[in-house]
């Protein structure tokens, strides 16, 4: 073994607290670079072998009713290369064990679940075979919930008699990955089931015998989606089509993008800024760590070693300790890429989804991270041996302080030697002040990045659920009824106040711009849901054209006074160009508004209304959804204290499952560098601190100074790092924002405080170190100059 190999080997013993914390910053930034870019590709490829497995459609078709005659000349549109009608409806579930009504999806197969497009994956039992009318397959999710398995019964509500069906099995399908029922943006997987019969088990009860009202199609590779949109509406309009829709606009698919593309943004945002920070204050720390052992470095240059090999013995010191970082951080990127999965898992309804790593985002964390810190390491080798020897092993020449005009201030407060040393050797070493100030403020945000989710989903639930949508229930009927329905559900016991919509499925256009989602027809002065504006502040319907939500906006591209094309998609299909009269924000969704007189209107139904939001007392709401369970009036019933629990499991859930493990990595990013600054600082003070010692100085004395720069720093960091934590989480809360969720740049008084707690005591956890290694001083070794 060398004579570097042996000094290295005491080195890393002599500085095995830093090396550990130092490893466990690298750690952090790779874990959370290596884990965010696999969960992406693991999700990705994940829906990608389910999608072509299932024969995932491109196109999909809601309609009234059209006759099975039609299907030669569906197929006879350029670009498609298969076409399979069917016949989908929704229903009610009756359960007596739920408290709730429970809706369901029905939808027809004919090739015992191998179909020629959107092909089951059975989990467990079998798909309904041809013919046999009497048989069911559900989601998976929905079993699970419900605890139904396969021989168990399920009573259905269809065309209005409750009929007896045995359950041949559970079965994932592409189409939905992601379920939730209409007109809701969380899914409930107790309240909502997808469920496959044989198409001779409906088609008479929904007199659809030789017809059909739901269509998915396949495209072939390289046609434009769009033109085989155009001419499915042009062909099916008279059907009752309510216009045919992409891909990427099918709800579980638009959800599933939603999220794939979230992941994106976070596995580039989020480890740019971990990892960024982490390599910047591991370029630093280890820069000055070297720079501590300038002495050491001469002596070698004057025993004989040259440039090459001294540089390489820092090297290998690097090498080491990016070494055990990479191996704690690959293990961190697994646990937290595994527990990522498994919130997904609950989430998303995937037959193969497994934690894969993805190889080369393991070499590049590495490299980079050895690059970095190779860089700091080798600039402060560098800066030693452009020195002759003999200068370079002379301690560092003093400072020339000088009296500065803040002493003038100070001698108000008491001007004592020990307060003027703190001042001067602030003022006097800017550039060393001004990395450690830096590096603590960036441990902040690294804190403040795990925990603002909390206060991010904090506000979404008080904004969505508490001033947009007041009520606490939400009712939807299954056909248009007058509006006197609302005065019958008002008088119901318990209801305190009762309140119409109409909503309306539209295609809206705006230039080559088009989007197909409903209109939402609140009353005037509607109080149980009000629409607001970025500062909170309640907004009325426009009374002459429509109200769109911003994000809804920028999809079409318009601004207020700007003109949209309403396409009414059921009954008489009406076009209506009109004003966008409003802008408002909302977390949730993409909603449009019109006054319901107005759409009503434009409609030409007459003055009805096809949901109803309520407000229930408390207390009697157990029996009101009891009663609403026996009204074939009603389609399907939300209470908001069960969207909110679903919220909090689902998406809640999968949020926090993150930001704990940012939060973890956070705290170490930050402990890492406040202990190697404190450390590193007394190191390079080691000389100062003993001499003063020597002069009769006390330990606590010779700490106080020490440890009252180290608390000037740090009340100079924590505020700046607060201060950039602000503009960072604006940044990625821009950046994490899709159709379905926007997540607000909130930082709640608890976050700031936690942030700022957790970087105080990482420094008080360091001081006490540093005072033990103060009391230990060798003051002999300490003062030792070789000259």
């Amino acid at each position: 073994m060398s004579l570097l190999d042996r000094k290295l080997l005491r080195d890393i013993s002599t500085m095995r607290g830093q090396v550990v914390t130092i490893s466990l910053v690298i750690a952090a930034g790779i874990a959370v670079f290596v884990a965010s870019i696999s969960t992406y590709d693991s999700l990705l490829s994940a829906r990608d072998r389910f999608y072509l497995n299932a024969r995932f459609p491109q196109v999909f078709v809601t309609l009234k009713r059209a006759p099975l005659s039609l299907l030669s000349q569906i197929n006879e549109i350029a670009g498609i290369v298969t076409a399979e009608p069917r016949i989908v409806r929704e229903l009610i579930v009756d359960s007596p064990a739920s408290v709730l009504p429970i809706s369901a999806r029905m939808v027809s197969i004919q090739n015992g679940g191998d179909e020629s497009l959107v092909r089951l994956h059975m989990r467990r039992g079998t798909a309904p075979l041809p013919g046999d009318a009497k048989s069911v397959a559900i989601n998976e999710a929905y079993a699970d919930a419900s605890g139904i398995v396969p021989g168990d019964d399920i009573r259905i509500l269809l065309n209005g008699r409750v009929q007896t069906f045995r359950i041949s099995g559970t079965a994932l399908s592409a189409e939905y990955v992601y379920s939730v029922k209409p007109g809701l943006p969380i899914p409930d997987d107790r309240l909502y089931a997808t469920i496959w019969v044989d198409r001779s088990a409906v088609e008479a009860a929904f007199d659809l015998k030789g017809a059909f009202n739901d269509l998915v199609v396949f495209v072939a590779p390289g046609t434009d989606p769009q033109a085989v949109i155009a001419e499915l509406d042009r062909l099916l309009e008279p059907y009752g089509s309510v216009g045919a829709i992409e891909r990427r606009d099918q709800p579980s698919n638009r959800f599933l993008d939603d999220e794939l593309n979230q992941q994106r943004v976070m596995s580039i945002t989020i480890p740019f800024i971990f990892f960024g920070v982490a390599a910047f204050l591991l370029n630093v720390v280890l820069g000055r760590l070297v720079a501590a052992q300038r002495e050491q470095i001469a002596a070698l240059k004057a025993l004989g070693f040259s440039a090459v090999p001294i540089g390489m013995h820092y090297i290998k010191l690097v090498a080491v300790i990016v070494l055990i970082g990479s191996l704690l951080g690959i293990a961190c990127s697994v646990a937290f890429g595994e527990a990522m999965i498994a919130a997904y898992r609950g989430f998303f309804r995937l037959p193969v989804f497994t934690f894969e790593l993805t190889p080369w985002s393991l070499v590049a964390g590495t490299a980079v991270s050895f690059a970095m810190a190779s860089l700091g390491v080798l600039s402060a080798v560098r800066n030693v041996l452009v020195l002759p020897p003999a200068v370079a092993m002379r301690p560092v020449a003093p400072l020339r302080f000088r009296r500065l005009r803040l002493e003038g201030l100070m001698t108000a407060f008491g001007y004592t030697p020990q307060r003027m040393m703190i001042v001067r050797n602030l003022a006097g070493r800017p550039v060393r002040t001004a990395l450690t100030v830096i590096g603590i403020a960036f441990a902040v945000p690294m804190v403040v990045l795990g925990l603002f989710w909390r206060d991010a989903i904090d506000h979404m639930i008080d904004v969505q659920f508490n001033l947009v949508e007041r009520g606490n229930v939400a009712v939807t009927f299954p056909h248009p009824f007058d509006r006197g329905i609302i005065y019958d559900l008002a008088r119901q016991p318990g209801v305190l106040a009762a309140e119409g919509q109409r909503i309306v499925p539209v295609r809206l256009r705006a230039s080559q711009r088009s989007y197909l989602t409903s209109v939402i027809g609140l009353p005037t002065g509607s109080e149980l849901r009000r629409p607001h504006d970025a500062s909170l502040r309640p907004i009325d319907v426009s009374a002459e054209g429509i109200t769109l939500t911003r994000r809804l906006a920028e999809r079409l591209d318009v601004d207020l006074g700007q003109v949209v094309t309403i396409e009414v998609m059921e009954g008489r299909r009406l076009r209506r160009d009109l004003p966008v009269g409003a802008i408002v924000d909302e977390l949730i969704g993409m909603a449009s508004y019109m006054q319901m007189d107005a759409i009503n209107q434009l409609t030409g139904e007459g003055d009805v209304v096809s949901a109803a939001a309520l407000f229930v007392d408390p207390a009697a709401l157990s029996d009101l959804l009891r009663r609403f369970k026996d009204l074939p009036v009603i389609e399907s019933v939300a209470v908001k204290s069960y969207t909110l629990s679903s919220f909090m499991a689902k998406i809640a859930g999968l949020v926090f499952v993150s930001a704990g493990i940012l939060t973890a990595f956070g705290i170490i990013i930050a402990v890492g560098v406040v202990y190697n600054s404190a450390r590193i600082g007394l190191q390079e003070r080691a000389w100062e601190l003993a001499s003063l010692r020597v002069l009769g100085f006390s330990g606590a004395e010779v700490s106080r100074i020490l440890f009252s720069e180290f608390a000037f720093e740090i009340a100079l960091g924590v505020p700046l790092g607060l201060l950039t934590s602000r503009a960072i989480i604006s940044l990625i809360a821009q950046f994490h924002s899709n159709e379905s969720f926007q997540i607000p740049g909130v930082i709640g008084p608890r976050t700031y405080a936690a942030a700022g707690l957790v970087v105080v005591l990482a420094a008080l956890a360091s001081a006490y170190v540093v005072r033990r290694q103060i009391d230990r001083l060798d003051l002999v070794a300490a003062l030792k100059t070789r000259d």
